[in-house]
Formats: C-alpha cells, sequence, structure tokens
C-alpha cells in the first residue's frame, strides 16, 4: 500500500515516462504527435486518458453539464459510429451515462484495457502502448469529423 505522497510521487513519474514514450512512438510513426485532450474546439468534448490500479481507459468523453446537450452530443456521434470505431478490432465502448467518482455524469466512448497493473512498473511499457496507439487511432478518427461536428454541435 503506498502513502498519499508515494502514490502522487509513482503517478507524476508515469506522467513523465509516458511523456517520453510518446516520443519514442512519434519517432516511430514517422510524425510528431500532440495529444489534443482538450483542444477538440467543442466544449464538452474531450479526448481523455484515465489510469486506475488494475485498468486504462483511452476516452472520447462528452462532460457538457446540461444534459440534454450531452445527450444531442452523443447522438449525433453515432451516427458517424463506423468511423470513429475505424481500426478498433472490436470497436469502442459506447455509454450514453457514465458516472464519475464525483458524481457528475458523462458520456463515454472508450476502450479498455484491464490485463495490467499500473503500480507494477513492469507492466507501463505495456501501458503505455496501449495508451499511445489507441489515443492516436481515436485522434485521428476525431480529426476527420471536427469540422462536420464542430457545425453540427453549435
Amino acid at each position: 500500500m503506498y502513502s498519499k505522497n508515494e502514490l502522487r510521487q509513482l503517478k507524476q513519474e508515469f506522467w513523465e515516462t509516458f511523456n517520453r514514450y510518446t516520443q519514442y512512438y512519434s519517432r516511430e510513426l514517422g510524425e510528431p504527435i500532440e495529444w489534443m485532450m482538450y483542444k477538440t474546439k467543442i466544449k464538452g468534448l474531450e479526448l481523455k486518458f484515465e489510469v486506475e490500479n488494475h485498468w486504462v481507459k483511452v476516452i472520447l468523453e462528452i462532460n457538457s453539464k446540461n444534459e440534454d446537450r450531452r445527450l444531442h452530443y452523443f447522438a449525433e456521434l453515432e451516427k458517424y459510429r463506423s468511423l470513429i470505431d475505424e481500426g478498433f478490432e472490436e470497436g469502442l465502448l459506447w455509454d450514453d451515462s457514465v458516472k464519475l467518482k464525483e458524481g457528475k455524469t458523462v458520456s463515454q466512448i472508450y476502450t479498455i484495457n484491464n490485463s495490467y497493473n499500473f503500480h507494477n512498473k513492469d507492466h507501463w511499457k505495456d501501458l503505455f502502448h496501449f495508451m499511445a496507439t489507441n489515443m492516436y487511432r481515436l485522434q485521428t478518427n476525431l480529426k476527420e469529423l471536427l469540422p462536420v461536428l464542430e457545425e453540427t454541435l453549435k
């Protein structure tokens, strides 16, 4: 069991190491990678990584405070499901109502891997690979749709 300080340091080391892995992955792809994350230009639509003890998620999240807007965004994205799911062998998981720890309800389109333990540094390389390859794929798929979504989701 980790103390709060040890866990904070482990998380910091994890994200710093992931940043270095991203640089390596960029060289492998032959192009620089800049994660889009919150820069989708659509308020309430974000790409995210979530890492917990025994799982990691790569997520396209709709987190509008207005429930009708959140559900409208989700319905609009579903129209492009085949494009968003492209390249994901088993497709992505689509959940229009996810309750977060802090009590907020969001919609998520994601892939999850629960084969590795974040606390085990021997698993980090595999976690990083899962995160980078899937976020790159999701981000690439979303980039193609953003101009259309920007117009539709005004």
